[in-house]
């Protein structure tokens, strides 16, 4: 990658000013010049604590940027440290409207990257260079792929006490404990010994108001929990933790008729699907193989055997008593 693209250097920041520029990134085949907005806030000369916030690093995962639009339009006043927002990572995927890099790579499988591998690598090595230069705590936004739903939920591996410490003292109803994934960008800043958490919600290529909400909330309660704003409203920490996960998969092809409300707790042998023929006759009905949380559900209703319809996040034993307050939990659509 050439010198002249992006170089974040906080030295070059006023200190107590907002900044929103269009940064260059590396260009389309040498030709197409290429440039993507950031901002920085620098409040105190003291840079840390520094937060990161990325989005887009899955090009069509769109959400993201309406939440990281939402902070920056929302001039947070940030009374010490440092906010550095990258709206859009994945320039290239955005702009073709697809999850991956021009060499068909995975981005989030490439970090941390190296400056001599394939483009998918260095384009990884650029941007993890730049914001594991002064980022303390990082939070990557995620929605599911276009056709798939997430309710809003944090991914994040609790075994990190450094992890565990901040999810402990942020703002989000469900944590879904999982382990890292090999070339991710949460695994490669674990590595350095710094946190990372993964916000999912909502899925790709639309924008969901309600979803934009509860990523906002966890951006600012985090800027509240280090101190980096002040702020009289009183964040609800209350959360579940989810440390299974399993998809449920169409047995056979069909049409699929969703009976399940995403983000409900659900019952062993509740009916959440059916799939039937073309002219309408009952194929089967999907249930539940045990209590859980419909995390996310598929948004299509044409179903090849195998096609995953239902994640579905286990309950521990504490969750599973008759309680309609807990029964109510999930919601989502009703917060404010």
């Amino acid at each position: 990658m050439k010198e002249n693209i992006l170089n974040i250097d906080l030295d070059n920041y006023e200190i107590g000013k907002t900044s929103v520029d269009q940064v260059d990134f590396p260009s389309f085949y040498g030709l197409q010049k290429v440039t993507a907005p950031l901002y920085v806030h620098r409040a105190t000369k003291e840079i840390s604590p520094c937060v990161v916030v990325t989005a887009c690093v899955h090009g069509d995962e769109i959400n993201g940027l309406r939440i990281a639009q939402s902070l920056i339009k929302g001039k947070l006043k940030i009374q010490k440290g440092t906010l550095i927002i990258i709206p859009v990572v994945n320039i290239y995927g955005f702009l073709n409207k697809l999850r991956y890099l021009p060499d068909r790579k995975d981005l989030n499988r490439c970090f941390p990257g190296l400056p001599k591998g394939s483009f998918g690598s260095r384009f990884a090595h650029f941007i993890f260079q730049n914001i594991t230069k002064y980022g303390d705590v990082f939070i990557d936004l995620h929605s599911g792929p276009p056709g798939r739903f997430n309710i809003p939920q944090i991914r994040c591996d609790l075994s990190n006490k450094i992890v565990q410490d901040l999810v402990d003292n942020i703002s989000v109803p469900l944590v879904v404990n999982s382990s890292l994934k090999d070339g991710s960008l949460r695994e490669a800043i674990e590595s350095t010994g710094k946190a990372c958490i993964v916000f999912e919600g909502g899925e790709g290529l639309r924008f969901d108001e309600t979803i934009t909400k509860y990523g906002v909330n966890l951006v600012k309660s985090t800027l509240a929990h280090l101190q980096m704003i002040k702020t009289k409203k009183e964040f609800n920490k209350d959360k579940v933790i989810i440390n299974k996960t399993k998809w449920l998969r169409a047995k056979e092809g069909g049409l699929l008729i969703n009976k399940a409300h995403h983000g409900k707790v659900a019952k062993k042998g509740d009916i959440i699907g059916e799939l039937r023929k073309i002219t309408g006759e009952l194929i089967t009905y999907i249930r539940m193989d045990n209590d859980g949380v419909i995390l996310g559900t598929s948004k299509s209703s044409l179903i090849m055997s195998g096609d995953a319809l239902y994640n579905i996040g286990f309950l521990n034993n504490e969750y599973q008593e008759d309680d309609e307050e807990f029964m109510d939990y999930f919601d989502f659509d009703s917060e404010e």
